[in-house]
């Protein structure tokens, strides 16, 4: 939430996160279309998204590592790497935040009227 923030301190303020943005941006782009043009990547994207990658059954969307098709995604996979106890912590620590946050989005979607 606050990572543009957080590059702009690095920087002594001295810039902005925009060029990381749009790198990130220019990057899952070019997932996108090569999973339309069923061009297999070696590497899998992250996304936010419905997922049961969380234990918690209130956690119903996560960041999660996505395998995209032409149609769409095509699986969520699971974590690659372990967690540290310290990472636990603050897993544990950011849920509140994180259920919060789902019900306020899936509450807009439900509620959105074009």
């Amino acid at each position: 939430m606050f990572g543009g923030d957080e590059v702009v301190k690095a920087k002594g303020g001295a810039g902005s996160a925009t060029l990381s943005m749009a790198s990130a941006a220019a990057k899952f782009t070019d997932f996108v279309l090569s999973a339309l043009n069923n061009r297999k990547t070696p590497l899998r994207p992250c996304a936010y998204v419905q997922s049961t990658i969380c234990s918690d059954p209130e956690v119903t969307f996560f960041a999660s590592p996505i395998k995209l098709g032409p149609e769409g995604i095509v699986e969520v996979m699971g974590p690659s790497v372990q967690l540290t106890e310290f990472e636990q912590q603050k897993m544990k620590e950011m849920l509140p935040e994180l259920k919060d946050s789902i019900k306020k989005g899936v509450s807009f979607g439900k509620n959105y009227k074009l």
